[in-house]
């Protein structure tokens, strides 16, 4: 018997596995080609690559076993090389188009659910308070039958793969591979930038916490426009602190236990939009996001303020930004926007 018979049957199952994502493997070593070509480069270069197939490669087998969702990480391996080429939109584009077919089932529902019109309204909920979202999902229902806008409730699940999403169409709820709790909120807003830029077209989106009520769609309809679909920009109710080093780094200490001893400890802002309030984000920058998502994860990771971290992607990435007088302008209403009639959270005029 041929010794090496054996193994050449398990490299040509290897080889049957990954096939139908070779197109990527290959356009992934092209991109960083430059980067292997400097000796002391290489080595570790190669090995980012060996990491990628072996868990693309585990995925497929996997699948191929009848497992939807493997659980098997694959961005952990693949951002690390989209991290060397962030400027390069050809193997972004080919990146999403594998999480696009990774993802069809869900994908092909999320994609029907939202073609009704009007940005998404992304209800950014949690697992204890899936019934009290699903009681502003219904309050929105007018809203999307006219085509104003169409609101899902979105929530993170730990146990599923990062490469993976869940949408049950019927609940209208989005289920993301984040964290849940309340330190995982910048994880589960910029992934789901990612997934929403797997769409032919991105949707406008309006980020809302699950205490929003319906105001008027028509400024909503109306800051859409005014916000253009050419370039990247948002809009959102401003924080203003005078240096990024005024930032209350312990705002989050007490809502949350496993993070009472970790203050935050990453690159605060001057100015950022209220993520209480809500804001806007136009499709380009939802696709801006989504390529952050798959490029500077380790940005997200060091952040524990959802709209800081948002607002600072946004600013990277050269977004324009349209400071709104009154949360009203989104079109809704919210608790933050109660504080703020109160007199909170007021703009001081020598920081404006």
């Amino acid at each position: 018997m041929n010794p090496r018979r054996p193994w050449d049957v398990v490299q040509q199952l290897k080889a049957g596995l990954l096939r139908p994502h070779q197109e990527v493997i290959d356009q992934l070593v092209r991109a960083v080609q430059h980067h292997q070509d400097v000796p002391i480069r290489r080595g570790p270069v190669r090995q980012m690559h060996t990491n990628f197939r072996r868990h693309l490669l585990g995925v497929a087998l996997g699948r191929k076993l009848g497992r939807t969702a493997p659980p098997i990480s694959l961005l952990v391996p693949l951002r690390p090389i989209l991290s060397l080429v962030p400027l390069d939109q050809g193997v972004l584009v080919t990146a999403r188009r594998l999480l696009a077919d990774l993802n069809a089932a869900p994908l092909a529902a999320l994609q029907a659910s939202v073609a009704g019109g009007g940005p998404v309204l992304a209800i950014v909920s949690c697992q204890p308070q899936l019934a009290h979202s699903q009681a502003t999902l219904h309050a929105f229902a007018d809203w999307a039958a006219a085509g104003w806008g169409q609101p899902l409730i979105v929530v993170g699940d730990a146990a599923l793969p990062d490469w993976r999403f869940e949408f049950c169409p019927e609940r209208r709820l989005l289920r993301l591979p984040a964290d849940d709790a309340y330190e995982g909120l910048p994880a589960k807003l910029i992934t789901l930038q990612w997934v929403l830029s797997l769409l032919p077209t991105p949707p406008a989106l309006l980020k809302m916490d699950d205490d929003a009520q319906p105001g008027d769609p028509g400024a909503l309809q109306q800051l859409l426009a005014e916000l253009g679909a050419g370039a990247p920009a948002a809009a959102g109710y401003p924080i203003f602190i005078p240096s990024p080093l005024h930032l209350d780094r312990a705002w989050h200490i007490g809502k949350t236990a496993r993070t009472d001893l970790r203050p935050f400890d990453s690159l605060g802002a001057t100015r950022w939009m209220s993520g209480g309030a809500g804001y806007l984000l136009n499709s380009p920058a939802v696709r801006l996001l989504g390529d952050f998502a798959l490029h500077s994860w380790g940005f997200v990771e060091s952040m524990l303020y959802e709209d800081i971290c948002v607002s600072l992607l946004l600013q990277a990435g050269g977004a324009r930004f349209q400071w709104l007088d009154d949360p009203r302008e989104l079109g809704i209403g919210s608790e933050r926007q109660r504080e703020i009639d109160a007199g909170q959270w007021r703009v001081p005029e020598h920081l404006r």
